[in-house]
Protein backbone atom coordinates (compact mmCIF):
# COMPACT_ATOMS: atom_id res chain seq x y z
CA UNK A 1 0.00 0.00 0.00
CA UNK A 2 2.83 2.27 0.67
CA UNK A 3 4.60 2.04 -2.75
CA UNK A 4 0.92 2.58 -4.45
CA UNK A 5 0.85 5.79 -2.64
CA UNK A 6 4.09 6.62 -3.04
CA UNK A 7 3.49 5.89 -6.61
CA UNK A 8 0.50 8.98 -6.19
CA UNK A 9 2.56 11.05 -4.39
CA UNK A 10 5.27 11.47 -7.43
CA UNK A 11 2.75 11.86 -9.77
CA UNK A 12 0.83 14.70 -7.79
CA UNK A 13 3.95 16.40 -6.53
CA UNK A 14 5.11 16.80 -10.82
CA UNK A 15 2.44 19.07 -11.11
CA UNK A 16 3.77 21.90 -8.51
CA UNK A 17 5.02 24.60 -11.42
CA UNK A 18 0.54 31.54 4.94
CA UNK A 19 -0.62 34.68 6.79
CA UNK A 20 0.59 35.09 10.27
CA UNK A 21 -1.87 37.85 11.76
CA UNK A 22 -0.99 39.55 15.03
CA UNK A 23 -1.71 37.26 17.84
CA UNK A 24 -0.88 37.06 21.45
CA UNK A 25 -1.61 33.50 22.03
CA UNK A 26 -1.44 30.68 19.96
CA UNK A 27 -4.65 28.43 19.31
CA UNK A 28 -5.12 25.44 21.31
CA UNK A 29 -6.15 22.32 19.93
CA UNK A 30 -8.40 20.17 21.93
CA UNK A 31 -6.52 16.48 22.84
CA UNK A 32 -6.97 13.91 20.13
CA UNK A 33 -8.86 11.30 21.10
CA UNK A 34 -6.39 7.79 22.23
CA UNK A 35 -6.90 5.21 19.10
CA UNK A 36 -5.45 1.61 19.67
CA UNK A 37 -1.95 1.46 18.07
CA UNK A 38 -3.64 -1.54 16.02
CA UNK A 39 -5.93 0.70 14.94
CA UNK A 40 -4.33 3.17 13.87
CA UNK A 41 -1.60 1.11 11.75
CA UNK A 42 -4.33 -0.23 9.45
CA UNK A 43 -6.19 2.84 8.98
CA UNK A 44 -4.15 3.75 5.68
CA UNK A 45 -4.76 0.23 4.22
CA UNK A 46 -8.40 0.96 3.84
CA UNK A 47 -8.52 2.73 0.84
CA UNK A 48 -12.33 3.41 1.19
CA UNK A 49 -11.40 5.49 4.32
CA UNK A 50 -8.47 7.44 2.48
CA UNK A 51 -10.97 8.81 -0.28
CA UNK A 52 -13.20 9.72 2.35
CA UNK A 53 -10.83 11.18 4.69
CA UNK A 54 -9.45 13.41 1.64
CA UNK A 55 -13.37 14.27 1.33
CA UNK A 56 -13.76 15.14 4.77
CA UNK A 57 -10.25 17.41 4.67
CA UNK A 58 -11.00 19.40 1.54
CA UNK A 59 -14.73 20.10 3.10
CA UNK A 60 -13.00 21.12 6.29
CA UNK A 61 -10.76 23.43 4.17
CA UNK A 62 -13.73 25.23 2.30
CA UNK A 63 -16.14 25.62 5.80
CA UNK A 64 -16.96 28.84 7.69
CA UNK A 65 -15.20 27.14 10.78
CA UNK A 66 -12.08 26.70 8.91
CA UNK A 67 -12.66 30.56 7.43
CA UNK A 68 -13.10 31.70 11.26
CA UNK A 69 -10.28 30.41 12.61
CA UNK A 70 -8.00 31.45 9.79
CA UNK A 71 -9.29 34.81 10.32
CA UNK A 72 -8.98 34.38 14.59
CA UNK A 73 -5.52 32.89 14.52
CA UNK A 74 -3.63 33.85 11.54
CA UNK A 75 -2.38 31.77 8.04
CA UNK A 76 0.36 30.00 10.04
CA UNK A 77 -1.92 28.29 12.25
CA UNK A 78 -4.02 27.53 10.11
CA UNK A 79 -2.10 25.15 8.34
CA UNK A 80 -1.81 23.84 11.99
CA UNK A 81 -5.99 23.34 11.84
CA UNK A 82 -5.63 21.49 8.72
CA UNK A 83 -2.92 18.91 9.93
CA UNK A 84 -4.49 18.43 13.43
CA UNK A 85 -7.99 17.45 11.45
CA UNK A 86 -5.74 14.85 9.25
CA UNK A 87 -4.69 13.12 12.13
CA UNK A 88 -7.91 12.90 13.39
CA UNK A 89 -9.46 11.60 10.71
CA UNK A 90 -6.70 9.01 10.01
CA UNK A 91 -7.22 7.97 13.36
CA UNK A 92 -4.15 9.73 14.68
CA UNK A 93 -2.23 7.85 11.85
CA UNK A 94 0.85 10.20 10.98
CA UNK A 95 1.43 8.69 7.09
CA UNK A 96 -2.02 9.19 5.94
CA UNK A 97 -2.55 12.28 8.18
CA UNK A 98 0.43 13.65 6.11
CA UNK A 99 -0.80 12.06 2.61
CA UNK A 100 -4.31 13.75 2.40
CA UNK A 101 -3.02 16.66 3.86
CA UNK A 102 -0.80 17.15 0.69
CA UNK A 103 -4.02 15.83 -1.19
CA UNK A 104 -6.56 17.93 0.38
CA UNK A 105 -4.00 21.38 -0.17
CA UNK A 106 -2.69 20.66 -4.45
CA UNK A 107 -3.80 23.70 -6.12
CA UNK A 108 -4.03 22.40 -9.34
CA UNK A 109 -6.94 20.68 -11.19
CA UNK A 110 -4.68 19.02 -13.84
CA UNK A 111 -1.29 18.33 -14.65
CA UNK A 112 0.41 18.70 -18.20
CA UNK A 113 3.15 16.55 -19.76
CA UNK A 114 5.05 18.35 -22.32
CA UNK A 115 6.67 16.44 -25.48
CA UNK A 116 9.76 17.82 -27.15
CA UNK A 117 9.06 19.09 -30.77
CA UNK A 118 5.40 17.88 -29.93
CA UNK A 119 4.99 20.55 -26.96
CA UNK A 120 1.95 19.87 -24.20
CA UNK A 121 0.26 16.34 -24.97
CA UNK A 122 -0.94 14.38 -22.02
CA UNK A 123 -3.12 15.74 -19.32
CA UNK A 124 -4.04 14.38 -15.60
CA UNK A 125 -6.40 14.89 -13.31
CA UNK A 126 -5.80 15.55 -9.74
CA UNK A 127 -8.88 16.11 -8.14
CA UNK A 128 -12.86 14.59 -9.01
CA UNK A 129 -14.16 18.34 -7.39
CA UNK A 130 -16.38 20.65 -9.23
CA UNK A 131 -14.90 23.91 -10.50
CA UNK A 132 -16.81 25.72 -8.01
CA UNK A 133 -15.42 23.45 -5.04
CA UNK A 134 -12.37 23.67 -6.28
CA UNK A 135 -12.34 27.05 -6.47
CA UNK A 136 -14.01 27.41 -3.43
CA UNK A 137 -10.88 25.14 -1.61
CA UNK A 138 -8.00 26.95 -3.31
CA UNK A 139 -8.77 30.33 -2.43
CA UNK A 140 -9.15 29.10 0.92
CA UNK A 141 -5.59 27.97 1.58
CA UNK A 142 -3.24 29.72 3.71
CA UNK A 143 -1.38 32.38 2.00
CA UNK A 144 1.18 33.68 3.80
CA UNK A 145 3.38 31.11 5.43
CA UNK A 146 7.01 32.86 5.28
CA UNK A 147 8.21 36.51 6.21
CA UNK A 148 8.58 36.80 2.68
CA UNK A 149 5.47 35.49 1.46
CA UNK A 150 3.52 37.62 -2.14
CA UNK A 151 1.00 39.59 -0.25
CA UNK A 152 -0.72 39.76 -3.01
CA UNK A 153 -2.30 37.19 -5.38
CA UNK A 154 -1.83 33.54 -4.51
CA UNK A 155 1.11 34.21 -2.29
CA UNK A 156 2.48 30.68 -0.62
CA UNK A 157 -0.50 28.69 -1.36
CA UNK A 158 1.29 26.00 -3.33
CA UNK A 159 4.12 25.87 -0.59
CA UNK A 160 2.32 23.53 1.29
CA UNK A 161 1.92 20.89 -0.90
CA UNK A 162 5.90 20.99 -0.75
CA UNK A 163 5.88 21.05 2.65
CA UNK A 164 3.41 18.27 2.97
CA UNK A 165 5.11 16.11 -0.04
CA UNK A 166 8.23 16.50 1.82
CA UNK A 167 7.41 15.73 5.35
CA UNK A 168 5.38 12.34 3.71
CA UNK A 169 8.38 11.04 2.17
CA UNK A 170 10.67 11.95 4.98
CA UNK A 171 8.02 10.26 7.34
CA UNK A 172 7.74 7.06 4.84
CA UNK A 173 11.19 6.92 4.49
CA UNK A 174 12.64 8.00 7.64
CA UNK A 175 15.11 9.65 5.93
CA UNK A 176 16.27 13.33 5.21
CA UNK A 177 18.38 12.41 2.18
CA UNK A 178 16.25 10.10 0.76
CA UNK A 179 13.23 12.99 0.64
CA UNK A 180 15.98 15.47 -0.60
CA UNK A 181 16.66 13.57 -3.86
CA UNK A 182 13.36 12.17 -4.68
CA UNK A 183 12.67 15.79 -4.24
CA UNK A 184 15.32 17.12 -6.27
CA UNK A 185 14.51 14.68 -8.97
CA UNK A 186 10.75 16.31 -9.10
CA UNK A 187 12.02 19.53 -8.96
CA UNK A 188 14.11 18.52 -11.75
CA UNK A 189 11.23 16.98 -14.01
CA UNK A 190 8.51 19.99 -13.22
CA UNK A 191 11.60 22.26 -14.95
CA UNK A 192 11.81 20.05 -17.61
CA UNK A 193 8.43 18.31 -18.83
CA UNK A 194 5.44 19.55 -17.09
CA UNK A 195 3.87 21.97 -18.45
CA UNK A 196 4.30 26.08 -16.92
CA UNK A 197 7.06 24.09 -14.26
CA UNK A 198 9.71 26.18 -13.50
CA UNK A 199 12.50 25.74 -10.85
CA UNK A 200 11.92 27.72 -7.78
CA UNK A 201 14.24 27.77 -4.67
CA UNK A 202 11.41 28.70 -2.43
CA UNK A 203 9.95 25.77 -3.66
CA UNK A 204 13.26 23.90 -2.36
CA UNK A 205 12.52 25.91 1.32
CA UNK A 206 9.80 24.37 1.74
CA UNK A 207 10.52 21.11 0.87
CA UNK A 208 13.37 21.03 3.82
CA UNK A 209 11.10 22.52 6.22
CA UNK A 210 8.76 19.99 5.43
CA UNK A 211 11.60 17.17 5.60
CA UNK A 212 12.00 18.37 9.29
CA UNK A 213 8.32 18.16 9.84
CA UNK A 214 8.42 14.74 8.81
CA UNK A 215 11.27 13.38 11.12
CA UNK A 216 10.12 15.22 13.96
CA UNK A 217 6.85 13.28 13.42
CA UNK A 218 8.89 9.96 13.66
CA UNK A 219 8.93 10.70 17.58
CA UNK A 220 6.44 13.14 18.19
CA UNK A 221 2.85 13.05 17.16
CA UNK A 222 1.76 16.20 18.87
CA UNK A 223 4.02 18.52 16.50
CA UNK A 224 2.62 20.71 14.54
CA UNK A 225 3.77 22.56 10.83
CA UNK A 226 3.86 26.32 12.39
CA UNK A 227 6.67 25.09 14.32
CA UNK A 228 8.67 24.40 11.53
CA UNK A 229 7.36 26.98 8.72
CA UNK A 230 8.74 29.82 11.43
CA UNK A 231 12.07 28.82 10.45
CA UNK A 232 13.87 32.06 9.63
CA UNK A 233 15.36 32.24 6.05
CA UNK A 234 18.53 32.80 7.52
CA UNK A 235 18.39 29.31 9.28
CA UNK A 236 17.48 26.70 6.92
CA UNK A 237 20.32 26.37 4.87
CA UNK A 238 22.23 25.19 8.13
CA UNK A 239 19.23 22.53 8.47
CA UNK A 240 21.00 19.25 6.84
CA UNK A 241 24.01 19.48 8.69
CA UNK A 242 21.84 20.06 12.18
CA UNK A 243 20.27 16.67 13.83
CA UNK A 244 16.78 17.00 13.54
CA UNK A 245 15.31 19.21 16.90
CA UNK A 246 18.57 21.12 17.81
CA UNK A 247 18.42 24.16 15.75
CA UNK A 248 16.39 27.20 18.01
CA UNK A 249 13.19 28.23 16.39
CA UNK A 250 13.67 31.81 15.09
CA UNK A 251 9.75 32.81 15.48
CA UNK A 252 8.76 36.15 13.31
CA UNK A 253 7.00 39.43 14.90
CA UNK A 254 3.51 38.51 14.71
Amino acid sequence: MKGSLLSMLVGLLLVVPASSSSQTSPPVFDERAEVPELISFFAPFVFPKVVQDIYQLKEFIRSEEFAEFKQSFGDLHAVDAIFDKAMRFSWSNAYEALFISLAATMDHRRFGVKIPVIGPLLWFPLTSEFEDQFRARVDALPRKLYADSPLRGAGDRDKLQHFFGSAFLAYTFESRDVAERIGSFIEWGEDKIIVDGALDERDFRSNRHGQEFGLRLLDDKTVLPSSFLRYSIAVHDSLSETPCGTVDLIQEDR
